[in-house]
């Protein structure tokens, strides 16, 4: 086995294993590093969010994930027992309009069998112990079960080694942030309720001994009677362990007996830390996951920000590995990604802060929760944030939002929303490879002038860029000297995107939208391409 290699991912956890996966779909060459002897195997993260799926489903691992996971469909919050409001997710802009709820273990399996088809794997109790970077790369020295040790050169290092992260702590870099007071408990419980098993529920109390504090208890679905639970405890000293009857207590009590505990499998104390690395790359070396980034898990952020991390940064590198993009696009990575993850680390902190020690936080809730039910519109905005769609990068660099479009058509910035069709098929059927989709709306009745600036276009961008793009043409019916036609018949995908005259659209590997146009001319595009991107003429 050679010791020099494009790409050394440090860490398989979900991240890691994304990374490998998507290394691995752009064809680039890596080696995938851990120390532990197995994967996870606990329930540990439960929450697949809706991004997360279209991100499966693009790499063609969707449909085993919902095969074994467990649909939510909504969301439910309650004070003192009272349910005060129910938000539902079929209102979402997915196909997948819900959360998938299966354990940590599952997640890390169906990816790690995803790898093995393509003639990869980990390679465990591979331990990392020293790393440092070298004007070629990095350097890195592993040490393996056994004792010996080998040295390893890459041009690149994707740490993706958890909180406790060897290669931060090799390379001498801050973690900062803060660690929440208050110590959780969390378990695994077989549950009877006449509560609906497809949902989710929330439980806010206003504590018992400590009255200016309050108390939370989480039930979220994930399986036949099977519940992932978390609870708040006010403890004079950290403790290591709990036993099963004050599990059952604290399920008594917070839910107000609509709960109750038939067995427990595992139970676990956590603390909550609040971090985030102030840059997520180090010259060579990138950081993912929760090696950048750590925070309350309100909300089920915390795996699917580090799956996004390295969904982000994959397609970036590999481009830049085969010389087809210019290296500025990697610092993309931290431009987009970092406003992200500290939006979200100083969210779920400060929402778990005033669940637990704002005096004036029932009040907050009331109001909060009677504007949900009276405004269906918010309730659907807090599930598409919630669901992690509502991620935009519009900021970036490499995203062109110079143009005005029409507010109800997809932003330059935002993801690239699938789109039904008839018989089932899906837009996404026919742009799912790894390259930058460029999208031709022909409009609803486009002139015979119009069709032929439109075959001109594709041609001209296949030519200059030929093996980074695709350009596809999206019409009611079949045009003549034309390649690549997504027939949209009914006009579903035209009407999704609000399109009503010829309109340029330009998605990245990603599948977020770059760029986009009503301009029918190859140089504007082209220019924009250029920004990054190397082409072959």
């Amino acid at each position: 086995m050679s010791n020099h290699l494009p790409v050394l991912i440090i860490g398989a956890g979900p991240t890691g294993l994304m990374m490998a996966c998507e290394l691995k779909r752009h064809d680039i060459p890596f080696r995938i590093i851990d120390k532990k002897s197995t994967r996870t195997q606990g329930s540990n993260a439960t929450w697949v969010q809706t991004r997360t799926l279209e991100i499966f489903d693009a790499m063609g691992i969707a449909d085993r994930f919902l095969k074994i996971g467990h649909q939510c469909d909504a969301i439910n919050l309650y004070a003192n027992g009272e349910r005060l409001v129910n938000i539902p997710f079929d209102k979402i802009d997915s196909i997948y309009p819900f959360v998938l709820m299966l354990s940590q273990s599952d997640t890390e399996r169906l990816l790690n069998e995803r790898l093995e088809e393509s003639n990869n794997k980990v390679e465990r109790e591979v331990e990392l112990i020293d790393v440092k970077q070298t004007k070629n790369g990095v350097e890195s020295t592993v040490r393996y079960s056994d004792g010996h040790t080998e040295g390893i050169t890459s041009n690149w290092v994707i740490a993706c080694d958890g909180i406790n992260s060897t290669v931060r702590n090799k390379c001498q870099i801050t973690f900062p942030g803060n660690d929440l007071p208050e110590q959780f408990m969390v378990a695994d419980a077989q549950m009877s309720t006449f509560l609906p098993h497809n949902e989710m529920h929330v439980f806010f109390d206003k504590g018992t001994i400590f009255p200016d504090k309050g108390t939370l208890f989480t039930a979220f679905p994930w399986g036949e009677n099977k519940y992932r639970i978390c609870a708040n405890l006010y403890q004079d000293a950290p403790r290591q362990s709990f036993a099963e009857h004050e599990v059952r207590e604290v399920v008594a009590e917070r839910t107000y007996g609509n709960y109750v505990v038939d067995s427990i499998s595992w139970i676990s104390p956590f603390w909550i830390h609040c971090k985030i690395m102030d840059q997520m790359r180090l010259g060579p070396i990138f950081f993912a996951g929760d090696a950048a980034h750590t925070h309350s898990p309100l909300g089920g952020q915390g795996m699917n920000t580090g799956l996004q991390d390295a969904h982000n940064l994959a397609w970036k590198l590999a481009l830049v590995i085969k010389e087809k993009a210019n290296k500025s696009l990697l610092d993309s990575y931290q431009l987009e990604r970092y406003p992200i993850v500290n939006e979200t680390v100083n969210q779920t902190e400060f929402l778990t802060n005033m669940a637990l020690f704002d005096n004036l936080f029932f009040d907050k809730l009331q109001k909060f929760t009677q504007k949900i039910s009276q405004n269906s519109n918010l309730s659907t905005e807090i599930c598409t944030q919630l669901t992690q769609l509502s991620i935009q990068y519009k900021e970036s660099p490499v995203i062109d939002a110079s143009e005005m479009i029409n507010k109800q058509s997809p932003q330059p910035g935002e993801r690239a929303p699938n789109v039904i069709m008839n018989n089932s098929k899906k837009m996404y059927d026919y742009i799912n490879n790894t390259l930058h989709n460029v999208l031709l709306f022909t409009g609803n009745k486009p002139t015979k002038d119009d069709l032929t600036k439109l075959k001109e276009l594709q041609k001209s961008i296949n030519i200059k860029f030929a093996d980074l793009v695709k350009v596809s043409i999206i019409a009611s019916e079949e045009i003549n000297d034309a390649e690549n036609i997504i027939l949209d018949t009914e006009g579903a995908i035209h009407q999704r995107y609000n399109i009503k005259a010829p309109y340029i659209y330009i998605n990245r590997p990603d599948d977020y939208i770059a760029y986009c146009s009503k301009k029918l001319d190859s140089v504007s595009v082209e220019n924009f391409l250029q920004q990054y991107l190397i082409s072959s003429s």
